[in-house]
């Protein structure tokens, strides 16, 4: 509806529009208008369906400050060098793991119960704090029943979503050479173990498949 379209442009009229802003602002009118679809097959009058739906907004003025103020930007870049910080103290685990296992196998001649114990308690370690870094990342709460709490929820999942895929993609490369390295450590089989890198490549496109499917979802409810 140009109504609506016309609204949400003088909304953004002293908006920089910088790329995420633009998706915001076509996303926002896309979901008005979506609402106001249905409040007419409803039955409500256009202007009525109109007023509904542009009161519904809420405050728009606090979703442009997660964009256009430094304060949301500080506190996004805390959670992400948290999180860097946790994933590479992890990778720093699992590296030394490898070592710890060939240095107990090459210079102590350890019994392979000893590495592989070696092996499963410092990664089992390190995927623990990964597991549990994530899971304690708190959800974003609505503050109101609006369309920008909609999408300030919208964003922060997002957010969150990107971190986590970012940070399972750094750990699953570094068990893969890990792994790649204690095979052929054992086994000797360099002519046929680099298979494992196309296993890994496959490993992370299902894992991203799977987030834009929860995503799809999301949307969808």
């Amino acid at each position: 509806m140009k109504k609506i379209k016309n609204y949400v442009d003088e909304l953004f009229k002293n908006v920089k529009l910088t790329r995420e802003i633009i998706e915001l602002k076509e996303e926002l009118i896309a979901d008005l208008t979506d609402k106001y679809s249905d409040l007419i097959k409803e039955g409500q009058s256009e202007d009525k369906a109109y007023k509904e739906v542009i009161s519904g907004i809420g405050n728009i003025d606090e979703l442009l400050k997660d964009y256009n103020t430094k304060e949301p930007n500080y506190i996004v870049n805390s959670s992400r060098k948290k999180t860097a910080l946790v994933v590479s103290i992890c990778v720093g685990i699992y590296i030394l793991t490898l070592v710890g296992v060939i240095i107990s196998e090459e210079c102590f001649h350890a019994p392979d119960y000893i590495t592989a114990s070696i092996l499963f308690i410092f990664g089992g370690i390190a995927t623990c704090i990964l597991i549990y870094h994530f899971l304690s990342i708190p959800k974003y709460k609505k503050q109101e029943e609006s369309i920008v709490e909609d999408f300030k929820e919208w964003k922060k999942t997002k957010d969150k979503n990107k971190e986590i895929k970012s940070a399972i993609s750094s750990v699953l490369w570094t068990l893969i050479v890990i792994i790649y390295f204690i095979l052929n450590f054992f086994t000797n089989a360099w002519h046929i173990s680099w298979i494992i890198f196309i296993i890994g490549a496959l490993i992370e496109e299902v894992i991203k498949l799977t987030f834009k499917l929860k995503e799809y979802n999301n949307e969808q409810e």
